[in-house]
């Protein structure tokens, strides 16, 4: 695997099916990791590769795309080694992540997978529930790990929000958040039907994740989706997931005015989560809290989600974390192909 180096001491995280995804308290040393990146589209430029360069333990062996002409430019101005999806990824290479549209997941993560990679995969999964099991069951009978990236969950805003419901249970009247953008460049995947386009998959994913993760399965969901003229895909949404007692609310779309929110009301209060999904790590988060006495802002911090993420993929197969390995919200993708059906 490579060498061994000394590590920070790392807070625990939950990962995307609410389990502790990695606790390192007691953890000193980490093997260096090598992955390789599926993909080099603007959420590896921007996101993944930063996060990477911020931790001495992993080292990028490529990147890995169809198209070398495409890219080849662009990545030598970059310093970044490319390679065609075509060549074999080397034996010292433990791990892939997998960055490129919806509907090429399962086959690329199904092929690493069965080469003996631990994957790690953008959300969602698959474009549906069924893909998505065999995906797991290919993990298991490979013997390597699966995880869906889940961003936010991997950030101290959200570990703040969940020790809240917690807090709450019994207060709880209401819960809703909501995902929106304005409209993309006409050429963006997003409204390519036949790479998994759509707002559903794409910003929807977050609010129903968001909501499944925080509450389980509930025991019915109401749903409604739109779409405009000139439009292949769906473009906006609403679902209503009732619960014992409360009920929860998601919304989502693009071309719409930015939204990115969590409010949870209880009896006497509610509690405003502002950028609870998309943040950079510098971002001060708080959350603010509305009562007869006033709107409160209390501070939560700032977080790196990136780094977290690959730490927690890294620690739990380390301490061989069964419930963190299996890290896929298979109620937030069964929810979302309940959706996606109407």
């Amino acid at each position: 695997m490579g060498d061994f180096i000394s590590t920070e001491t790392v807070d625990s995280r939950r990962g995307c099916d609410g389990s502790t995804a990695y606790s390192w308290d007691s953890i000193r040393t980490l093997i260096m990791q090598k992955i390789a990146i599926i993909g080099y589209g603007n959420h590896v430029k921007k996101n993944i590769l930063p996060a990477i360069s911020r931790m001495s333990e992993v080292e990028v062996d490529a990147i890995y795309v169809r198209d070398l002409t495409r890219y080849q430019e662009e990545a030598e101005a970059a310093g970044v080694t490319l390679r065609s999806l075509d060549e074999s990824i080397g034996g010292e290479v433990e791990w892939v992540y997998v960055a490129t549209p919806i509907t090429t997941h399962y086959d690329l993560a199904s092929r690493f997978l069965r080469m003996g990679k631990h994957v790690i995969c953008e959300k969602p999964l698959t474009e549906n529930y069924e893909k998505s099991l065999k995906l797991l069951e290919i993990a298991e009978t490979s013997g390597r790990r699966l995880f869906e990236v889940c961003m936010y969950q991997y950030h101290k805003q959200f570990e703040h929000l969940r020790a809240l419901v917690e807090s709450k249970k019994g207060e709880l009247k209401t819960f809703s958040t909501a995902f929106a953008i304005p409209h993309l460049n006409t050429d963006n995947i997003r409204y390519n039907k036949e790479l998994g386009g759509g707002a559903l998959l794409d910003v929807g994913y977050y609010p129903v994740s968001l909501i499944l993760s925080l509450f389980g399965e509930p025991k019915a969901i109401q749903t409604e989706k739109f779409t405009d003229a000139g439009y292949e895909v769906d473009l906006r949404g609403i679902a209503i997931f009732r619960y014992d007692g409360f009920y929860a609310i998601a919304e989502w779309g693009i071309g719409l005015p930015y939204r990115n929110e969590a409010t949870l009301t209880s009896d006497t209060e509610a509690y405003v989560y502002e950028r609870i999904f998309s943040k950079p790590p510098t971002l001060e988060t708080s959350v603010k809290v509305s009562s007869q006495s006033g709107i409160v802002a209390t501070a939560i911090g700032m977080d790196d989600p990136f780094v977290n993420l690959f730490q927690s993929c890294f620690s739990a197969l380390e301490q061989n974390d069964k419930a963190a390995i299996r890290s896929v919200n298979l109620h937030t993708l069964k929810a979302l192909s309940e959706i996606a059906r109407g």
